[in-house]
């Protein structure tokens, strides 16, 4: 079975950083897949996608 080649990951903590100053005092989780990573609020109606991307650093 053909398997993906590694990639270089770069340090996600500038950009967890910048993602909770845009969202502080709020609830934001990020999941990271094979696929990628999504980004989600939670709140009291519910969880809703911010975004998705292939990387933190796309999200912008």
């Amino acid at each position: 079975m053909p398997r993906s080649r590694p990639r270089d990951v770069a340090d996600p903590e500038p950009e967890l950083l910048r993602l909770a100053a845009r969202h502080a005092g709020q609830v934001v989780t990020v999941r990271f897949t094979r696929a990628g990573c999504t980004v989600h609020r939670h709140d009291e109606d519910g969880v809703r996608l911010l975004a998705e991307a292939l990387d933190l650093r796309e999200l912008g």
